[in-house]
């Protein structure tokens, strides 16, 4: 296993030069008041009474929202249900890497082991009346360790090694009534291999939805979002959304994500959830890959059980460990004629993530 974990790591350091300039980038935009996304609000504390029952114990009012960490970018759609609108502006900025364990390929095709980093930040606050803005961005970077001796098709030689993505977007919600709450969304994203024609990596999409608070303690929100896919057509998604505080301190929510989360909040400083979602990412590879600006595909479900240190209100420490139960790896010409797939057996990953509030 620690010899997979060097392995893994040497694969990273050609992108160390590349990684460092991007966080001091989105350092620099911080500064400036441009935003990354991810789901949360530097108001949580003050926001958590509006959302929760007023018989609920102190320990209980949890932030607003909650997240799982992540390397991939997401948009804050739940923050925008009814009761959640922040009173002021402010910036979150979080740092998550995930490094999965080798798994065997189907039919013996060999092996691969992932290691992913990623940035962002958020900037979000208060406009109209009743509105709220999020402007969203990030990267993420992800280094595929396939074994010397792995190829999906017959003469191929290893599939792709560095995949970087760069994500813009930004969404705008507004409250129509003490119940009922509507958003909507846009992205614009880049995904592909080092050298990948930038004008063949792009992709985009938006969507809307609606938010409804059923009761004090349950929020439901439903949508959908419509995007464009790598060498034409687009995909729909659907857009759920649940946050329900079912009991003092437990809390239910997909938390921004295509999946559903469990999490016990005892105090302010210590949380734990375990749930489960469902990840995808498509990329465009290189002129010089066997595949010559062909598309790869990245799908998986990840389960995992994890912890949230808080020491203090404006930072967040983030330890998960889970299982990859599912994980299909597709490759594709530039014109999207699927040439091959593959799964990938289960194996355990581990992940950490640090948030900070300003």
């Amino acid at each position: 296993m620690m010899q997979d974990a060097r392995i893994g790591l040497e694969r990273t350091r050609a992108g160390t030069t590349r990684t460092t300039a991007l966080l001091a980038g989105l350092a620099a935009a911080l500064a400036a008041g441009t935003s990354l996304a991810q789901s949360d609000r530097p108001v949580e504390r003050e926001a958590a009474a509006s959302s929760t029952s007023a018989s609920e114990p102190a320990a209980s009012r949890a932030p607003a929202q909650e997240f799982e960490p992540s390397s991939r970018v997401r948009q804050d759609i739940q923050g925008g249900a009814p009761g959640q609108a922040p009173q002021r502006w402010g910036a979150l900025l979080d740092v998550s890497s995930t490094f999965r364990l080798r798994g065997d390929l189907d039919d013996n095709r060999g092996e691969v082991g992932i290691y992913r980093i990623g940035a962002g930040v958020s900037v979000s606050g208060p406009v109209l009346e009743r509105g709220r803005l999020s402007i969203t961005g990030g990267t993420e970077q992800s280094y595929y360790d396939f074994a010397r001796d792995t190829s999906l098709i017959t003469g191929g030689g290893r599939p792709w090694r560095h995949i970087q993505s760069y994500t813009l977007g930004a969404n705008l919600s507004y409250q129509f009534s003490e119940t009922v709450s509507g958003f909507v969304l846009g992205s614009i994203e880049f995904a592909g291999e080092d050298s990948a024609a930038w004008n063949d990596g792009f992709m985009g999409g938006g969507g809307g939805g609606l938010f409804f608070k059923v009761t004090d303690d349950l929020d439901l929100g439903a949508g959908v979002i419509v995007r464009s896919r790598l060498g034409g057509g687009t995909r729909v998604f659907p857009i759920v959304g649940i946050d329900w505080r079912f009991a003092p301190n437990w809390r239910l929510s997909n938390e921004n994500q295509p999946g559903l989360y469990l999490s016990y909040r005892p105090n302010e400083t210590w949380r734990f959830s375990a749930g489960a979602r469902y990840d995808s990412s498509e990329f465009r590879l290189e002129e010089d890959n066997f595949v010559p600006s062909g598309i790869g595909r990245d799908s998986r479900v990840p389960v995992t059980i994890g912890v949230d240190w808080s020491p203090i209100p404006t930072l967040i420490v983030q330890g998960r460990i889970g299982a990859m139960v599912y994980q299909e790896l597709q490759l594709r010409d530039r014109d999207r004629n699927e040439l091959a797939s593959t799964n990938v057996d289960p194996n355990l990953f581990v992940s950490i993530g640090l948030v900070l509030r300003f």
